[in-house]
């Protein structure tokens, strides 16, 4: 489905982490963890062309549409350039919604896995299940990060975490580590997944 949004709003998260609200329109559905494809006219773009495909990192139950991405000063892309110079008002075309990874319909154990950004469907199904009070589910969540301060869904982690029984996270470190750091460290690999899960 081809539509348009209209942007609202960006938020800055954290580190170089920064959430993009757009109005959601009143036709527009999606499943927690579905991906659209943006297009952004541009007369001088970059190799990768004028399209892109973002996570909705905002739940069904939420009034905005919410895109969660990074935006590293020195390196980005004519595209990502273009979507941060949107100003209140301006709209953006788009197609979708699309995609499977989204949960199951029955309340299997479950394990996410997620590198830096990543994580953003899950952010969707997190909020979706606290939102609709389904607390439940058995997850465990490996986040694998550079450092914590890259973290775009801290709270939303600690929110689950008291709300949710069966709910845990383990948060891999590669870098930056704190000295009283005694979570996991490395990246996530088959050796650690055994381990934890």
């Amino acid at each position: 489905m081809k539509t348009k949004l209209t942007f609202i709003s960006k938020n800055h998260i954290s580190s170089d982490i920064w959430q993009l609200h757009f109005a959601k329109p009143n036709d527009f559905t999606f499943t927690a963890g579905q991906y659209i494809e943006i297009t952004i006219a541009d007369p001088h773009p970059d190799d990768r062309g004028i399209k892109r495909w973002f996570t909705i990192s905002a739940s069904p139950t939420e009034k905005n549409l919410i895109l969660t991405t990074r935006l590293i000063e020195t390196k980005h892309s004519e595209f990502k350039n273009d979507l941060f110079q949107l100003k209140k008002g301006d709209e953006i075309d788009i197609s979708g919604p699309d995609g499977e990874f989204v949960l199951p319909d029955s309340q299997e154990r479950i394990l996410w896995i997620a590198g830096g950004i990543g994580v953003t469907p899950f952010i969707a199904q997190m909020q979706f299940l606290l939102d609709n009070n389904d607390l439940e589910w058995d997850i465990t969540l490996l986040h694998g990060l550079r450092s914590l301060d890259e973290n775009p869904c801290a709270v939303l982690i600690k929110e689950c975490q008291e709300k949710m029984p069966h709910f845990t996270v383990e948060h891999v470190l590669s870098e930056n580590i704190p000295s009283d750091w005694q979570g996991q460290t490395g990246y996530i690999n088959e050796q650690l997944i055994t381990k934890i899960v």
